[in-house]
């Protein structure tokens, strides 16, 4: 006996996928706080303390960190600022002698280069030169704002 069945019917279309993404152009700076001890009082210093700056872009990239002179400046001259309205006076350099001030523009901030997918970082270093007499006790601060150009 010969039994004979239909093969079942199978239907078949296909689509196509296309995966995309764009990358766009663009790189972040990524601080963290600058702190000083001045426990040794009125009158001490050179007082010195660092940071580091994260840089992150989205491909290889040449870049300039720039930073202002912060919401407390009079002029260039960088200042923290307690609740009393007492400051302390500090600079912000772009190298370990503290010889180069940090700015803006051409020939007042750092120039790097991110790699591979784009990171990088710079050292800022900070100092306040003498803890002024007469200040208020409190926590002095200021806000520099960091950007980058690329």
């Amino acid at each position: 006996m010969f039994t004979a069945s239909s093969p079942q019917a199978h239907a078949q279309n296909e689509g196509r996928l296309s995966p995309t993404v764009e990358v766009i152009d663009g790189c972040t700076v990524l601080t963290s706080q600058m702190a000083f001890d001045v426990s040794g009082g009125a009158g001490t210093g050179p007082i010195d303390s660092s940071t580091q700056i994260a840089i992150e872009c989205t491909r290889l990239a040449l870049f300039r960190i720039d930073m202002d002179y912060g919401s407390n400046a009079a002029g260039t001259q960088r200042r923290m600022r307690n609740a009393s309205g007492d400051y302390i006076p500090y600079e912000i350099y772009r190298n370990a002698a503290r010889t180069l001030p940090w700015g803006s523009g051409w020939g007042n901030a750092p120039w790097g280069i991110a790699w591979g997918l784009g990171t990088g970082s710079v050292t800022a270093y900070g100092r306040i030169d003498t803890v002024p007499t007469g200040l208020s006790p409190g926590l002095y601060e200021d806000v520099v704002t960091v950007s980058i150009t690329f």
